[in-house]
């Protein structure tokens, strides 16, 4: 999804993610669309729930947070060179042997193999090229099963939880790949 240049990040302003901080937006898909909700018990990244004073719901993909969860925005990157940076991170990562989310091992190791080809990273194409606008109709049509998953789970009329979104998407894309090599194989 675009984002506007009213969101983009200034220097002096920036979050991780690239957008702009003072623009309160979630941390998970990078959403300006957020509202408030005051006195509510919330899940701290310690596992702890806490009543907070207020607890802020993404519009876009219901993921509840608040302000001190922000420092740890995990939205997508915003420009090339911040995708370039999170690239770097990965590949730092790898090397030194941290804990990565099995869609960012992917990720280090495409990185990681490319280093070794001599390749450089701007021309590494993946297996299975898609367009920007094909990649982010892919992620909204995984973001919009998601929504049904999580809702028919809530109403009892499924017995497995989605999970997190950002994981839910990056499943399915891996799955569409992989589904894509072998139709391609036949």
């Amino acid at each position: 999804m675009p984002v506007s240049s009213q969101m983009l990040g200034i220097p002096g302003d920036e979050c991780i993610c690239g957008r702009r901080s003072t623009i309160r937006h979630c941390p998970d898909c990078g959403s300006s669309r957020v509202y408030g909700r005051s006195g509510r018990v919330h899940k701290h990244l310690d596992g702890i729930e806490r009543l907070v004073k207020t607890q802020f719901r993404c519009q876009g993909c219901t993921h509840l947070f608040i302000d001190e969860e922000r420092q740890f925005c995990q939205a997508p990157a915003v420009g090339k060179k911040l995708a370039m940076q999170k690239v770097a991170a990965l590949h730092e990562a790898a090397k030194t042997g941290d804990t990565l989310t099995p869609s960012e091992r992917v990720a280090a190791e495409s990185v990681l193999k490319a280093m070794r080809s001599g390749t450089p990273l701007e021309e590494v194409k993946p297996t299975l090229t898609l367009s920007e606008e094909e990649r982010n109709k892919l992620e909204t049509e995984l973001r919009r099963a998601h929504l049904h998953h999580l809702l028919a789970f809530n109403a009892k009329q499924r017995t497995d939880h989605p999970g997190p979104v950002n994981e839910y998407v990056a499943n399915g894309i891996k799955q569409f790949e992989q589904d894509w090599v072998k139709a391609s194989r036949a």
